[in-house]
């Protein structure tokens, strides 16, 4: 393995870019609430004005924090990008549409040497620094890290687990993952529609891609894997989850990824999650009606959403504009909990034993649950992310054998993550089903 690229000499740990869109300043509350001591932080934008708006909230937070840096970079300027990049060891962004402007800072982060996290859900703009940047990123050991927000930490995480709580207990592959929402109360912002409409104006009006769980999967890995599933708006009765289900809106983000991971894995080691492995997701509903309607409004809306003028009208006079957000009674009351079951593959010294209790698979799951979604778990998981990287970096790379490149936030972090999750009281958990 390549030595790393030195980034351990930064001004930084951390610079937090965007901080004075919602889910920024969030970001920046909480790693403010958090981490007293022991990270070496600074938070950036276009404007310096606002940036001194943010810190004077953060002030109230930590009177420490009145001499915050405040560094200045624009989207538009390659040079300020790369003049922040350079002074930090992990870039951590929120800036979104990240199809309109994301590139450019993966592209200044890479040429210095700078890691990179994000919170994008835009499985379009994670294709597009894969062909742009992976190998260089490769090359060069440095880990670009998108999708570090509730899209996708709770999917990869859980699905993680379960694979590795199989493999390790009963030296098992896992033939098969499917994750269900089973309890869900968040609310949008400004930013996630803008993201919204950014994805859906990059894949024009076919939505193809959108549920091609492969989109993401490295060419020379897809034919060793089996064929992926299609996530559509369908309603079925799951007896494992107990509830009728109905299409995650989510899911064909989080599909991607998921399967990104298996294929990075085998790239790693030769196996994977395991030779058959096949990954779903869906929200659980009271019941058949409930997924029924559920079903019809997303198929609806995402037909209405995929026609450019309707999609227009609607971020202009529906939406909400960029940089709002819900009310803080709402993050209050928000939460979520998400269950994933794994299925193993047979041993192989049973498989043709239909009469011996062994052949039965090992079924196990995983249990992620959190508060808000959007915001509040969404910005502790950036924060833990970028930290695996400023806190953890020798032991990620031992663990999971990882260089460089653009990874998923499963394979770079695994069970590091994991571990920081709970020593903040997060369940995340796995057991035996």
């Amino acid at each position: 393995m390549p030595a790393p690229e030195k980034t351990t000499e930064r001004e930084f740990d951390i610079v937090i870019y965007g901080a004075t869109g919602f889910t920024g300043l969030r970001t920046a509350m909480y790693l403010a609430r958090t981490y007293k001591q022991g990270v070496r932080w600074a938070i950036s934008g276009r404007s310096a004005s606002k940036l001194e708006a943010v810190r004077d909230k953060l002030v109230a937070i930590d009177p420490a924090l009145s001499n915050l840096t405040i560094i200045e970079a624009d989207a538009s300027s390659h040079e300020s990008l790369e003049a922040m990049a350079a002074r930090t060891k992990v870039v951590l962004t929120t800036v979104g549409p990240f199809m309109r402007y994301g590139e450019p800072l993966v592209a200044a982060c890479i040429k210095q040497g700078t890691h990179y996290v994000d919170s994008t859900g835009e499985s379009p703009f994670v294709f597009d620094i894969i062909q742009k940047h992976h190998e260089e990123a490769r090359r060069k050991n440095i880990m670009v890290v998108p999708q570090c927000g509730f899209d996708s930490i709770p999917s990869e995480l859980g699905t993680k687990m379960v694979v590795d709580f199989l493999r390790k207990e009963y030296n098992l592959s896992t033939k098969s993952a499917k994750l269900s929402v089973v309890k869900f109360r968040g609310t949008a912002s400004g930013g996630t529609f803008a993201s919204l409409s950014g994805m859906l104006e990059a894949e024009g009006t076919g939505l193809g891609s959108l549920v091609d769980q492969n989109q993401l999967v490295p060419k020379e890995i897809a034919s060793k894997l089996t064929p992926a599933k299609i996530s559509v708006p369908s309603t079925f009765y799951d007896k494992d989850f107990q509830r009728w289900q109905s299409y995650f809106v989510m899911s064909s983000t989080n599909e991607k990824m998921v399967k990104r991971s298996h294929a990075l894995q085998i790239e790693a080691d030769g196996v994977g999650y395991g030779p058959h492995f096949t990954y779903s997701e869906s929200m659980s509903s009271k019941g058949f009606f409930t997924a029924a309607i559920t079903n019809f409004g997303v198929s609806i809306g995402g037909v209405a959403l995929s026609i450019g003028p309707i999609r227009r009208f609607l971020e202009k006079h529906v939406f909400p504009p960029p940089g709002t957000g819900p009310t803080e009674e709402e993050l209050e009351n928000g939460h979520f909990t998400m269950n994933i079951i794994g299925e193993s593959e047979l041993p192989e010294n049973v498989s043709g034993d239909a009469s011996s209790s062994a052949a039965v698979p090992i079924r196990a799951v995983a249990v992620v649950q959190g508060g808000e979604p959007g915001y509040t778990e969404t910005c502790r998981y950036l924060v833990e992310s970028a930290l695996c990287i400023v806190k953890n970096e020798n032991r990620i790379r031992a663990e999971n054998n990882i260089t460089g490149g653009v990874l998923t936030p499963a394979f770079a972090f695994g069970q590091v993550l994991v571990d920081r999750l709970r020593a903040l009281n997060v369940n995340v958990s796995v057991s035996k089903l």
